[in-house]
């Protein structure tokens, strides 16, 4: 049974990917006359469940493509500053403060050695020295932790590069998109969500989320509107997402 449902989650590009906002139900494919449609399976037994309807395959199809087109038209302005900015943070966001965790626990350790040694030879209260040994103890924990966190947040950092520069290769080859190409979602795409019937968010692998209207017809965007206003985020990854809404919402300005 669970290979069967495997096979079936791999059987079309948008299976097993496509998420209900409203409930987090994964859509499933309905074939109807003259058309594909994906429903959240909640919805289909009752609306009252979830509110939110089928959409199409076909306008999934063209809202992806459309995705992919403005972000080859944007990458200057959009995929590149990202890639800089991941890689600035990745550099010296945390290196210093791994090292500063790491020798914090050397002199925790040095320390308790030397609450032992005067322990040990009478110089020192029992009493005190449980306390202070304790309080060293939860400090090196807190700082494991710490460099546990901050570990994997490099990690994830270092995946999201990995991925726009990915990305970013892809849009370089300025090869715009007419028709959808089931490959090229399922290297870069990682869900859907559907909180609206009228559009989506698609979620990337390198962890942009970047929302995009349902259309029967993939959209070629060859100018864009670039008096951009300078906003800034503490994240990279959102200051991308920020001006990929300015493209949706003012992309047919000349700037």
């Amino acid at each position: 049974m669970e290979v069967g449902t495997h096979k079936y989650q791999q059987h079309y590009p948008f299976s097993g990917k496509i998420i209900c906002g409203y409930c987090s139900t994964t859509f499933k494919r309905q074939t109807r006359p003259n058309k594909i449609c994906w429903a959240c399976q909640k919805h289909l037994k009752s609306a009252k469940q979830c509110p939110i309807k089928a959409i199409s395959e076909e306008s999934l199809e063209a809202a992806f493509c459309s995705m992919m087109n403005k972000l080859i038209f944007s990458q200057k302005f959009l995929l590149q500053p990202l890639l800089e900015e991941l890689q600035n943070q990745a550099n010296s966001n945390s290196n210093g403060e791994l090292g500063k965790l790491a020798e914090q626990i050397k002199a925790n350790d040095h320390k308790a050695e030397t609450l032992t040694r005067l322990m040990q030879s009478g110089l020192l209260d029992k009493a005190i020295y449980v306390n202070q040994t304790a309080k060293l103890e939860q400090d090196t924990y807190q700082c494991r932790q710490k460099i546990k966190l901050l570990n994997s947040q490099n990690t994830d950092s270092a995946n999201n590069f990995e991925e726009v520069r990915s990305l970013l290769r892809w849009c370089q080859k300025g090869q715009t998109l007419t028709s959808f190409n089931p490959n090229l979602f399922q290297t870069f795409a990682q869900q859907i969500i559907v909180n609206d019937p009228t559009e989506v968010i698609f979620k990337l692998k390198c962890a942009l989320e970047l929302t995009e209207k349902l259309t029967k017809k993939a959209a070629v965007y060859q100018q864009f509107y670039r008096g951009i206003i300078k906003q800034r985020f503490n994240e990279p990854i959102k200051q991308a997402e920020y001006l990929y809404s300015i493209i949706e919402s003012e992309g047919d300005l000349i700037g």
